[in-house]
């Protein structure tokens, strides 16, 4: 409960005065019943005139609270306007007693920067002088923000900063990653590392014992190297060196839960008061990189004009005179140029197709007035395959005979199209050749060099040896049309994560007007030029990240309650009456403003009778809530 976030005051029996540390689980009575908790702090004197109850018994002699990292997690709730025990909950994992008596090895083995480490950011302009001196004195705070250059694998180019610290006698790494894919590609980069007994890995997937494992081997300091997904920004390290986020602008590093942190933000929160080097790299520029480099905190990092006329593919849009190969072009889903790029590079190796959606036809509508087809439920009408009949995406009952409440229409016709139906398609348009695709559900990790489609979401394209011969993205139109603050900038990171697939000089094809300013940097390859005019554009505008926004969702009369006991300057956007508002504030108040809903919530709970507001702050999408 929020009236519940702060620290409680216990007394340490004589019996337990050894083994009563900050940072150690104990076992307390609390309301008549006993919880779990950690001691924060040990004082000769008490703040309070109320007579102390006494710990318990102490659940665990183990460390497991350091304080930079309480400090972390009380800068992350104070960010998000959340809780301490919310936040602590993705920081350290559940116990498992029998990994605590376990003997765990301890690392000890030398990792050397390699030549190829060095070639490789020598693709990136004043690369080679970062790695240097990065491995020359890892102690000196370097902040950089790099966009990834084609014909180098990002996961070489973590390997390598991992490599420069780790070749010095001390410091230590933390490596945050989007998902167990690529968790896995990285991995397969630090043989070397893991050979040397340096490397831990967190994630999920390993289960409450191993997770607790890798946990206490950062802990313990028996490893230099952590990588991990979003709640490995929060790991333990010793003599902490550096910090890398790998594709910040990945959903995935956004915490489902409350108060709904960025790793991203967390890892700057971190650099920050502990004062040591971080790097953020992405496949394009994300908009809140590109603010942290020209608000001079961070370095921009860019590949090489000289790398990019060697390694850079050939990115091609939709021009005004497609026309003349194909009159319906401009309106095909894939149109002409599309087809006949395919066709020639079919002949030299592999061909990617990513598409932007799964299913066979993720979303119907009205062929009449094209109004979106909904059930009676509310949820979307798909069809999932060809020979399938249209389904409600929610309630998965079965529609049989439809009438379209706008014009009574009773035909369907498709909004979208899904990777099965792309497949489809393509293997009708090119018989004899193989047509391979990869999903979330179903991905591929790998194809080889051989001619054939390969169909894919955005986000799990396989790696082909050599690279692929020619890239096609299709549904791009559609992808920048979304009403979202944050299309332009979704769209060139998951195109621009398709496009380093291709080999030198292959043609990637993207099916928008190639007039469009995103088109333009990709065929320029200058994400971090897209992201200086959008965020210009964004201060102009007065949106984020020029300011903060929070979205209040829950019971109108709780938001309105709320609303009342905000001090800080702001502005309303919505009406409480739709159970949801945005709350928008001066970037610099964005601190003050976070720290006095956190009070406020603080002081609601309280209150009996009084409702929960859920408070999301900086939000992806202006239009989310919980």
């Amino acid at each position: 409960m929020p009236h519940l976030d702060h620290v409680f005051d216990y007394i340490v029996p004589a019996s337990l005065d050894g083994v009563v540390k900050p940072g150690v689980r104990v076992r307390v009575r609390f309301s008549g019943r006993l919880v779990d908790g950690y001691v924060t702090a040990r004082s000769d004197t008490c703040g309070t005139n109320a007579k102390l109850k006494p710990i318990d018994k102490v659940v665990s002699p183990e460390v497991v609270l350091t304080e930079p990292i309480m400090q972390l997690i009380e800068a992350t709730a104070d960010r998000y306007a959340g809780t301490f025990s919310d936040v602590v909950r993705a920081a350290v994992p559940a116990r498992h007693a029998t990994v605590e008596s376990e003997e765990l090895s301890v690392g000890e083995g030398r990792v050397y920067l390699t030549d190829a480490d060095r070639q490789g950011w020598s693709r990136y302009a004043y690369g080679l002088a970062l790695i240097d001196g990065l491995a020359r004195d890892s102690k000196r705070s370097r902040r950089l923000v790099w966009s990834q250059a084609p014909g180098q694998s990002w996961s070489r180019d973590v390997a390598s900063l991992v490599r420069a610290v780790c070749a010095q006698p001390t410091g230590s790494v933390v490596v945050v990653v989007p998902d167990a894919r690529a968790l896995g590609e990285l991995k397969s980069q630090m043989h070397d590392v893991q050979y040397a007994g340096l490397l831990a890995v967190l994630s999920s997937d390993l289960g409450p014992a191993g997770r607790y494992r890798q946990f206490l081997r950062c802990l313990r300091g028996a490893v230099r190297v952590v990588i991990g997904t979003r709640s490995a920004v929060f790991a333990p390290m010793q003599d902490l060196r550096l910090i890398i986020v790998w594709d910040d602008g990945d959903e995935s590093l956004t915490d489902p839960h409350a108060p709904y942190w960025n790793a991203r933000d967390v890892a700057v929160l971190r650099a920050h008061a502990q004062q040591v080097a971080l790097a953020i790299g992405s496949p394009a520029r994300s908009i809140a990189g590109q603010q942290l480099c020209e608000s001079g905190w961070a370095t921009s990092v860019v590949p090489s004009r000289a790398g990019l006329t060697i390694n850079a593919p050939m990115v091609r849009g939709v021009e005004p005179n497609d026309h003349k190969a194909d009159t319906a072009a401009n309106a095909a889903r894939i149109p002409h140029r599309a087809w006949a790029a395919a066709k020639a590079a079919l002949a030299h190796g592999p061909v990617l197709v990513q598409v932007a959606r799964t299913g066979y036809l993720p979303a119907l509508g009205c062929a009449r007035c094209r109004e979106p087809a909904r059930c009676e439920c509310g949820g979307p009408i798909t069809k999932p395959d060809a020979a399938g009949t249209a389904q409600c995406g929610w309630c998965r009952r079965q529609i049989g005979l439809w009438d379209c409440p706008k014009c009574h229409g009773q035909q369907f016709r498709a909004l979208s199209v899904g990777i099965e139906r792309t497949a489809e398609e393509f293997g009708r348009a090119f018989p004899g050749v193989q047509v391979i695709w990869s999903t979330g559900s179903q991905p591929r990790s790998h194809v080889s060099a051989s001619p054939a489609l390969i169909v894919a979401t955005a986000g799990v394209e396989p790696l082909a040896d050599g690279g692929y011969a020619c890239v096609l993205i299709l549904d791009a139109r559609g992808q920048l049309s979304r009403p979202h603050l944050d299309a332009s900038e979704e769209a060139i990171r998951r195109w621009m994560s398709a496009a380093i697939l291709a080999r030198p000089k292959a043609t990637v094809v993207v099916t928008a007007d190639n007039t469009l300013p995103v088109l333009q940097s990709m065929v320029r390859w200058d994400a971090a030029g897209l992201a200086e005019r959008e965020l210009a554009e964004r201060y102009q505008a007065r949106l984020p990240p020029a300011t903060r926004m929070i979205v209040l969702a829950g019971a109108s009369a709780d938001i309105d309650d709320l609303l009342q006991r905000i001090t800080t300057p702001h502005q309303v956007l919505g009406s409480s009456a739709d159970q949801r508002v945005i709350v928008v504030t001066k970037r610099d108040d964005g601190l003050r403003m976070s720290r006095e809903l956190r009070s406020i919530a603080a002081v609601r709970s309280a209150h009996r009778g009084a409702g929960v507001v859920n408070v999301v702050c900086d939000p992806r999408r202006p239009d989310w809530s919980p």
